[in-house]
């Protein structure tokens, strides 16, 4: 990934408690989620078809990792629940 930090601009703010509802509904791992392209993108389209924030898929995977990092504890994202059952 590229860093252009260059101009400080502020981008909007992500709804964490939004992020973590998707992100459990997508039952995917974060890393996974982030690294590729296509299922970033349309994780960020739905979240803004769903409150309306236009967010850069950047920013949102940011936000995404730094919540993982924090853990649910904390506030951030929780451990997915794998499915070790077929059918269930």
């Amino acid at each position: 990934m590229i860093r252009d930090d260059s101009g400080n601009q502020e981008s909007p703010v992500p709804d964490d408690s939004v992020l973590r509802e998707m992100y459990i509904k997508n039952n995917m791992p974060c890393d996974r989620l982030v690294s590729d392209p296509e299922r970033l993108l349309a994780f960020t389209q739905a979240y803004t078809d769903q409150t309306g924030q236009q967010l850069e898929p950047a920013d949102l995977a940011r936000r995404l990792l730094t919540l993982r990092k924090l853990g649910e504890a904390k506030g951030g994202l929780p451990r997915l629940r794998r499915g070790y059952h077929a059918g269930n």
